[in-house]
């Protein structure tokens, strides 16, 4: 995994009002939930790729939301789809299982 998945490190107490609803998310769902400064990543595989919802802190109480995926152990992104920017902590909410789905289909 590269650094290129990472958001910039500001922001994670933005987090503390979705972190409940993306743990559960992540249980229900399989994946694993990364947590990091700044951003919240839900990782699964399917189809041969690794895949990913990357929820990063936006400049003010916002959330930055794209989904990605690549082969396993390697570092290169081989799609990536912009979900939403400025979305509120209930937007994040909405767009997960549209998040899925725009994944699965990189």
């Amino acid at each position: 995994m590269s650094d290129e998945l990472h958001s910039r490190p500001d922001g994670g107490g933005l987090f503390e009002a979705i972190d409940p609803r993306l743990n559960v998310f992540a249980l229900a769902n399989g994946m694993d939930l990364l947590k990091g400064d700044g951003y919240r990543r839900l990782e699964w595989f399917t189809e041969g790729l690794e895949r990913a919802i990357v929820i990063e802190a936006g400049s003010t109480e916002s959330f930055h939301v794209r989904v990605v995926s690549w082969r396993t152990g390697s570092t290169e992104v081989l799609g990536e789809a912009e979900l939403g920017d400025d979305l509120s902590g209930k937007e994040v909410g909405s767009v997960l299982d549209t998040a899925i789905d725009a994944a699965n289909g990189l």
